[in-house]
């Protein structure tokens, strides 16, 4: 859930809007692979109900996504193939962007496309510093999404953390 906070955070209201009617809504039961390891995902998708499973090429469980939670980012921006599955642990619905409709607006609207690829590159610097705290903490839970650092959300953010939560509210309203 913190990742969507991040991504609301840098986003506005009309590109919440946008996205709202730029997405198609899909239904997965559960045990469907949404996302297979080592293929090629051009297209990101945010979970808006249910959870989600990521699992490491070796199979070991890396994380567990709650509705907000962005997936396919990566591929997206680095144009490789995944490096993770990613299986609905129960039935879910997520909103889908596909490539080419954002592309088309990330060329358009560049103040859109900024202020997206800062909301990209902040949820992946959370990751890794999130990561990184797991690497050196010998007391950490790495198959923990749910784990807490000191830090992860700061006082002096409590105000735009609650409008991206307002933003993540109304999509999940206006999308489920």
């Amino acid at each position: 859930m913190r990742s969507s906070l991040i991504i609301f955070e840098n986003l506005d209201e009309d590109d919440v809007a946008w996205i709202h009617q730029a997405c198609r809504k899909a239904s997965f039961a559960a045990g469907t692979t949404l996302v297979e390891c080592g293929r090629a995902n051009r297209k990101i998708s945010l979970l808006l109900q249910g959870r989600c499973q990521v699992f490491a090429a070796d199979g070991r469980l890396l994380d567990t996504l709650s509705p907000g939670d962005m997936m396919g980012e990566i591929s997206f921006v680095d144009r490789r193939k995944t490096t993770a599955r990613i299986c609905a642990e129960t039935d879910v619905v997520v909103a889908v962007l596909e490539e080419d409709v954002l592309q088309e607006k990330l060329q358009s609207d560049t103040a859109f496309a900024a202020r997206f690829y800062m909301a990209v590159a902040s949820v992946l610097a959370f990751r890794l510093r999130r990561n990184l705290q797991v690497a050196i903490s010998a007391d950490a839970d790495v198959l923990n999404s749910s784990q807490e650092f000191a830090g992860e959300i700061d006082v002096v953010d409590l105000d735009s953390t609650a409008k991206a939560g307002a933003r993540l509210s109304y999509l999940l309203a206006h999308l489920l």
